[in-house]
């Protein structure tokens, strides 16, 4: 399971984090990655390798992942999706193959980004997720709603059409995204 939160303060750059967890056949992983979704500064971070240089784009960000890098920053105007699609893209290796999951890890970026306190969202293989943080169902879908110009939200990586988002408040502080349809 991925699991990527934001933390958001007057005090506080907008990070991302991404934690996973695994627990298939061999020895148990877990980890943390960072990802500065500003041009802020960046706090020392002793230990960690941070990178040199802005990453823009799911692409990018997700070959900084796999490159080892534990901090990653974005450049301004990056797709407020693209830390999360990037993530699973690092986490799980999907490819431009991959639709609906690329399609569900965009869907899930964008209600994270929407948020505006703190927010985690748990994203499976299959591009299912759900979005635990001060959030219902009617404002999510407003807020997305908002992103989809024309009924449909585009990334280097895929076109999400609005009519495939299946959203469902499962508690009162928990939305289930159901796997969506994605375009090349």
């Amino acid at each position: 399971m991925l699991r990527i939160g934001t933390w958001r303060s007057a005090e506080s750059v907008d990070v991302v984090v991404c934690g996973w967890r695994d627990s298939g056949p061999g020895q148990l992983r877990t980890g943390t990655k960072l990802i500065y979704a500003t041009g802020g500064p960046v706090p020392a971070l002793p230990g960690l390798r941070v990178g040199s240089r802005a990453a823009c784009g799911a692409g990018e960000i997700a070959r900084a992942l796999l490159q080892g890098l534990d901090v990653v920053i974005t450049a301004p105007g990056c797709c407020p999706a693209a830390p999360v699609v990037a993530a699973g893209m690092w986490h799980y290796g999907w490819t431009r193959g991959d639709l609906g999951a690329l399609a569900g890890a965009t869907v899930a970026g964008l209600a994270l980004a929407a948020q505006p306190g703190p927010c985690v969202a748990e994203i499976c293989r299959d591009g299912r997720s759900s979005l635990d943080g001060n959030v219902t169902e009617p404002a999510l879908r407003a807020c997305l709603a908002a992103w989809f110009a024309g009924g449909r939200y585009r990334t280097p990586e895929v076109t999400v059409p609005l009519e495939s988002v299946r959203l469902s408040q499962v508690a009162p502080s928990r939305i289930r995204i159901a796997p969506c349809a994605g375009t090349p």
